[in-house]
């Protein structure tokens, strides 16, 4: 990862922080924020760089060039896409990928993105140009990569269930990042 850092003209107190890495190239801004900024300690982030902006980019990429889509529109939406997403089973679906019912069925990992969403997506029958539309209602709600549309956004699933049942046995719950 690439780390540039520059002050204003205007206020030589607030930082400009670019990150730029090529592992951002499948994550909408939101995401590489998320990502980031459980990467960096939070109190370094208080104490250091708390009066700054940052620019997670892609080598060549230009801020001005992505996509924000307006939080009043995603909030007024949100309930609508929830309830679509209930309807075709999507959040099973998504279950049944990285925590199946059936004990001898393969776990898929999690990769930090939305690749297992988008396939749970295409097999619930959802259309590809309402993707950006429902991944950014559920960050809006704490969904930032597979596991977490489990774990947050979900109201049931196994996933989330096998979670709390290992840490109610003082067990270390199972990492949906690691293989294994």
């Amino acid at each position: 990862m690439i780390i540039e850092v520059e002050s204003q003209e205007r206020d030589r107190n607030h930082l400009v922080i670019r990150f730029v890495d090529s592992r951002f190239a499948d994550l909408y801004p939101w995401q590489r924020y998320h990502y980031l900024s459980h990467l960096i300690p939070q109190k370094y982030r208080e104490e250091r760089i708390g009066n700054s902006t940052w620019m997670e980019l892609t080598p060549g990429e230009r801020w001005e060039n992505l996509d924000f889509p307006e939080e009043g529109f995603i909030a007024s939406i949100a309930s609508d896409v929830m309830g679509c997403l209930t309807s075709v089973r999507f959040f099973d679906a998504l279950d049944d990928t990285l925590c199946p019912a059936n004990q001898e069925s393969a776990r898929v990992t999690c990769g930090g993105d939305f690749k297992n969403s988008r396939s749970a997506l295409l097999r619930c029958g959802v259309d590809e140009s309402d993707y950006s539309d429902v991944f950014h209602v559920l960050m809006s709600k704490g969904g930032f990569c597979d596991c977490e549309v489990l774990y947050n956004v979900a109201e049931n699933s196994r996933l989330g269930a096998e979670y709390w049942r290992a840490r109610g046995e003082n067990r270390m719950p199972y990492d949906p990042h690691k293989r294994g």
